[in-house]
């Protein structure tokens, strides 16, 4: 259970910082830092979700 942490927290920092990119370069005031951490944070909690019942705790 240690890589739990890791499972939550780093597609929510690729996806921010690729939003944060593409907003660069788009010029979309932001849009995009949103959108990619709602992707993110959907990711890291699917993540957690397999993780959790491919040890099955949940």
């Amino acid at each position: 259970m240690g890589q739990l942490g890791f499972i939550i927290a780093v597609p929510i920092a690729l996806f921010t910082i690729l939003g944060n990119y593409l907003d660069g370069v788009a010029h979309t005031a932001h849009l995009l830092v949103l959108l990619g951490l709602l992707l993110g944070l959907i990711s890291g909690i699917y993540g957690v979700y397999r993780l959790l019942t491919h040890t099955r705790l949940l």
